[in-house]
């Protein structure tokens, strides 16, 4: 790991960005602002933020910040519950509130402690593979200063897949998730210290080639996605890393959807 070298990929980082914005523009039709630039002059150093801020170098119109919030909204529906989102006007609520200034955890439990979720935690017990990455990924939660071959992480790894049997795939994404929220909080207002955490996470998960919905997440080079986190919310950080985990997860537990990445 180099998280320190100076400046590496930065030009790769903002065509990439440039690549996304175009994208998204085009998919949803939606005049969305560059929420993901490099904004020097602008640089968040309130780690404490824990809104669905973008990081951008302009003010955002009424408009354009409702058109991001609906997104990322709709994505949230989408790969918290597995499935597309047949009625996309249920997400004007959510996004409403994210435009009020709400947290985007708050969001994420209203949407996935609802009663709609926890039907599906009914369902059957998740397959091995599933319960492998939940285990192992729980473990280096737990030891974030290690790596995947260490001892304690071989050990809890091995405890929390023998403790995880029968359980449903809703339901390991739930407890993934309450474990990436509490963590990140552990890192709140310590801009560096987030960063380089998730950076480590998301280039470790990138090696798993999934599509995480867009080609900046698919990138597996630590210090882009460590310049990322640096520019961004912990809010942001925070839904970076829980959509990461449930789109794994869908793959793993065989109910992957929108595995191409097309703006729902």
């Amino acid at each position: 790991m180099r998280l320190l070298e100076k400046n590496r990929g930065w030009i790769q980082h903002v065509l990439l960005i440039t690549l996304f914005l175009l994208m998204l523009v085009t998919v949803s039709g939606c005049e969305l602002p560059e929420f993901l630039r490099p904004a020097a002059s602008r640089l968040i150093k309130e780690q404490t933020n824990s809104t669905a801020e973008p990081s951008t170098s302009r003010m955002m119109s009424p408009r354009e910040k409702f058109a991001f919030h609906k997104w990322l909204v709709l994505e949230m529906q989408e790969q918290i519950f597995a499935r597309p989102v047949k009625d996309p006007s249920s997400a004007a609520g959510w996004a409403n509130v994210l435009g009020q200034r709400a947290s985007i955890e708050g969001v994420y439990h209203g949407i996935i402690l609802s009663s709609e979720y926890v039907n599906l935690e009914k369902g059957n017990a998740a397959d091995i593979k599933a319960l492998r990455f939940f285990g192992n990924e729980m473990a280096m939660l737990e030891f974030p200063s290690a790596n995947e071959n260490d001892a304690r992480v071989v050990a809890a790894a091995a405890k929390y897949v023998k403790e995880s049997m029968g359980l449903p795939i809703y339901t390991l994404k739930r407890e993934l998730g309450e474990r990436i929220l509490r963590e990140a909080d552990k890192r709140r207002g310590d801009t560096e210290k987030l960063a380089a955490w998730f950076a480590g996470i998301a280039a470790r998960w990138a090696k798993h080639d999934i599509n995480f919905g867009m080609p900046q997440r698919n990138n597996k080079d630590e210090v882009f996605h460590f310049n990322w986190a640096k520019e961004n919310t912990l809010g942001m950080v925070e839904w970076e890393l829980l959509n990461k985990a449930h789109r794994i997860l869908n793959h793993l537990g065989g109910i992957a959807v929108n595995p191409t990445g097309k703006s729902p």
